[in-house]
C-alpha cells in the first residue's frame, strides 16, 4: 500500500466517521466525533508509512533491544516515537487511561511489527520499533495531560466570571 493511497483512505475515513456520528447523534460530543475522524485519519498514515516504504536491513526480524549504534537506527527510533505521538493525544483526548492507551500502543505497534514478519513485506520486525512506537503513544498521552493539568490549574485560580 502506498502512503497516498492510505492517506486517501484515510481522508475519506475522516468524512464518512464525521458524517455517520453527526447523522445518529453518537458519540454526541463534537470532541469525541474529531477524535474519532482524527484517529481513522492517523491510523491510516500509520498503515500508509509502515508498508508504503521498503526498509529493513535484509533480515526478517530483529530481537537486539536498543542496539542504536548505527545513526540511521538512532534516528529510525526516534521517528518511530514521532509517530505514535498523535495516537496518545487522541486517545488522551478520548478520557482513556494511561494504562489504556499503553496497551493500546504496545497492541497496535505488536500487530504492526507481526504482520511485517507474517507478510514477508520486506520489513524487518523490530523490538525497537515496537518500544519506540509504545514510548510514543505514552508521551502523546503524557503530553495532551499535562496541557489538561496546566488549563485546569490555569482556569481554578481565574476564579469566576462577572456576568454583565
Amino acid at each position: 500500500m502506498s502512503f497516498p493511497l492510505a492517506l486517501s483512505i484515510g481522508v475519506l475515513g475522516c468524512g464518512v466517521i464525521a458524517a455517520v456520528t453527526f447523522l445518529i447523534g453518537r458519540p454526541r460530543r463534537t470532541s469525541h466525533r474529531v477524535c474519532s475522524a482524527l484517529g481513522w485519519l492517523w491510523v491510516a498514515g500509520v498503515v500508509g508509512l509502515t508498508f508504503g516504504t521498503r526498509s529493513g536491513g535484509g533480515q526478517a526480524m530483529n530481537l537486539r533491544l536498543l542496539d542504536l549504534s548505527n545513526p540511521a537506527d538512532t534516528w529510525d527510533f526516534f521517528l518511530n516515537v514521532l509517530m505514535f505521538l498523535p495516537g496518545g493525544l487522541l486517545l488522551a483526548s478520548a478520557g482513556v487511561s494511561l494504562l489504556t492507551a499503553t496497551t493500546v500502543g504496545f497492541l497496535g505497534s505488536l500487530a504492526i511489527e507481526t504482520t511485517q514478519y507474517l507478510t514477508a513485506s520486506g520489513r524487518t520486525a523490530d523490538v525497537n520499533d515496537l518500544l519506540a512506537n509504545t514510548l510514543g503513544c505514552v508521551a502523546g498521552y503524557a503530553c495532551a495531560a499535562a496541557v489538561r493539568a496546566a488549563f485546569r490549574r490555569t482556569t481554578a485560580t481565574a476564579g469566576p466570571r462577572l456576568r454583565a
